[in-house]
């Protein structure tokens, strides 16, 4: 299993490719050198929030869509990709591991769709711990009373609802040692928004 950030390269090096980019005209999209790219996509150069959002941008996608959707996943009607756990509690390390394509119980989603399982009991009152919430990367626009998954600066994840008066991230538990995440003190880039949750039988 590996971080999700450490997993972006690939992803990048395969963006490009389909575009039929070089090194050197990802880089004059991205407003950097062809040797910065090629040390992104060789792992040899970590990708912190400002490297996702610049080369999402290049791309013309969403932060999420760089980091939550490869092109190798099969696209089927009813199923989406399960690609690895994230935090229902404090931030955690992002963990990824080699997809396994699961049924969804949820329509209507964008073929970039995916299943993360959740790991605490933060959003215990709507997502128990263990299960699996589906995440649409396409919808990242934070809207109030939504749910979202988010990454930040150090690649850690955390999954938790959008309240907007004061900004804020909040979770759903019937634990009250949960704390909202104020919005501002901290960068992070919205993976994608929670379109449901579900419990594996």
């Amino acid at each position: 299993m590996s971080v999700l950030s450490e997993a972006i390269p690939s992803r990048v090096r395969a963006l490009r490719m389909e575009k039929g980019w070089s090194l050197a005209e990802l880089a004059e999209r991205a407003g950097t050198t062809a040797s910065q790219i090629m040390k992104l996509e060789k792992s040899q150069r970590r990708l912190d929030l400002a490297w996702i959002e610049r080369l999402a941008a290049a791309f013309e996608i969403s932060g999420g869509e760089l980091l939550g959707n490869a092109p190798q996943y099969p696209v089927h009607p009813f199923m989406i990709p399960l690609i690895g756990d994230i935090a229902a509690g404090n931030w955690m390390e992002a963990v990824q591991q080699n997809p396994e394509m699961i049924f969804s119980p949820v329509d209507d989603l964008s073929d970039k769709a995916f299943a993360l399982r959740t790991k605490g009991d933060s959003m215990d009152k709507i997502i128990p711990d263990g299960g699996y919430v589906v995440i649409d990367p396409t919808d990242a626009e934070l809207r109030e009373g939504k749910v979202y998954a988010v990454m930040n600066s150090d690649g850690e994840t955390t999954i938790k609802r959008f309240r907007s008066d004061p900004a804020r991230l909040e979770p759903c538990s019937n634990n009250p040692e949960h704390q909202p995440i104020s919005l501002g003190r901290e960068q992070f880039v919205v993976l994608g928004q929670a379109k449901g949750a579900f419990v594996p039988l």
